[in-house]
């Protein structure tokens, strides 16, 4: 077992998270709190007023601290005002790992340039927000690019993603790690009612591939075979209008749904009675939702897009070049006409989940920390 004292910063955690990255981080810090790591976690709240401390799992710290009162411009964090509250926090911690940049105020504060920052990095901004000029834009773009100069370890998440680093930053290199992400294998079982009955999960974002998911889903139905859709996760207003005008547009409004947000209980429902789990992102960090899937044994058809393409491969998928409607609605096709096929890459999809369980990564995520800390 090792003796750490570690300093945890994230915007999502248990009940705060939003999607793959506060799933991830939310997992992470269970497992560590298994494993004797003593940590401190501070998170974000969005619909606290107060603050307030919470004792979880074996010897886990939780501190949530409002958004409307502790965090200000870019969401970044007040540190003077955090630790005026909480002067507890000035304390020796062998090691700061920084899930989210808006904490690196406090991290740097804490770290005082002795304490080792372990940066885990869920997507660059740069590639995943566009390198537009916009002043805001380019302004979390240099604070995320201040913590990759700063921190003395970055575990980066796949491959894909390391040779993106490689790519932009090579003077970081020899400081990065890469460690997939794990899974807390749940309870539910892959049951499905139909053939055909197609689900999407995740944010409505643009390149997630969700409007090359509905023009697919069109040309299912234009070859005469029966497709439905039902999309659950929330957008920007306006991309939400998009795209249910696009189904309308197609005439897809008896065979295309959206659920909005769902609580987790309700999506493992969703995920257990659909043909296939359909994750259709032109680019991709990792794809924690595939492995969410693949954990309950619901067939996947992802494209081969980033950090997803080394999660989900041909053996255990159904897969198509990103960005490709035809490709995609061909898989659609071979999905409906061989339920049999399907099953079989499922169950090897079953296998693959199993492996990146969370306890089957510990003994890798703690030499990690190790070596952070020196």
């Amino acid at each position: 077992m090792i003796c750490l004292k570690v300093l945890s910063l994230t915007n999502e955690f248990a009940e705060e998270s939003f999607g793959g990255a506060g799933t991830a981080a939310t997992g992470m810090l269970q497992m560590l709190d298994r494993w004797g790591i003593q940590q401190t976690v501070i998170v974000a709240r969005s619909d606290w007023v107060t603050p307030r401390w919470d004792l979880r799992g074996c010897r886990m710290n939780v501190l949530g601290l409002p958004r409307s009162q502790y965090f200000g411009y870019l969401g970044m964090i007040n540190s003077e005002a955090a630790l005026q509250t909480f002067p507890e926090l000035k304390q020796e911690w062998d090691l700061i790992h920084c899930h989210a940049i808006n904490f690196i105020p406090l991290a740097y504060t804490l770290s005082k340039g002795t304490v080792p920052i372990l940066y885990t990095v869920y997507s660059f901004l740069r590639k995943e927000l566009g390198d537009g000029p916009e002043p805001e834009l380019q302004a979390q773009f240099k604070i995320q690019e201040d913590l990759l100069m700063r921190c003395q370890r970055i575990h980066l998440i796949s491959q894909s993603e390391r040779n993106y680093l490689t790519e932009r930053y090579p003077q970081y290199f020899s400081k990065t790690e890469v460690l997939p992400l794990g899974i807390t294998c749940p309870q539910e079982h892959w049951q499905p009612e139909s053939t055909n009955e197609f689900l999407y999960v995740g944010r409505l974002l643009d390149y997630k591939g969700i409007e090359d998911l509905i023009q697919a889903v069109w040309l299912v139905k234009q070859s005469g075979r029966q497709a439905r859709l039902n999309i659950i996760g929330k957008g920007a207003a306006y991309y939400e209008d998009h795209l249910r005008r696009l189904v309308q547009s197609k005439k897809l409004g008896s065979w295309i749904k959206f659920y909005g947000w769902q609580p987790s209980s309700e999506l493992w429902r969703w995920m257990g009675r659909s043909a296939a789990l359909v994750v259709p992102s032109r680019r991709e960090a990792y794809g924690l939702v595939a492995l969410e899937g693949m954990s309950i044994g619901i067939p996947i058809i992802a494209s081969r897009a980033g950090g997803l393409a080394e999660l989900v491969s041909d053996s255990c998928a159904l897969t198509f070049e990103p960005g490709n409607v035809k490709q995609l609605a061909d898989t659609l096709r071979t999905a409906i006409d061989n339920p049999v096929f399907l099953k079989s890459l499922a169950a090897n999809g079953h296998e693959k989940a199993l492996s990146l369980e969370w306890e089957r990564l510990a003994p890798r995520y703690l030499k990690a920390l190790e070596k952070t800390r020196g």
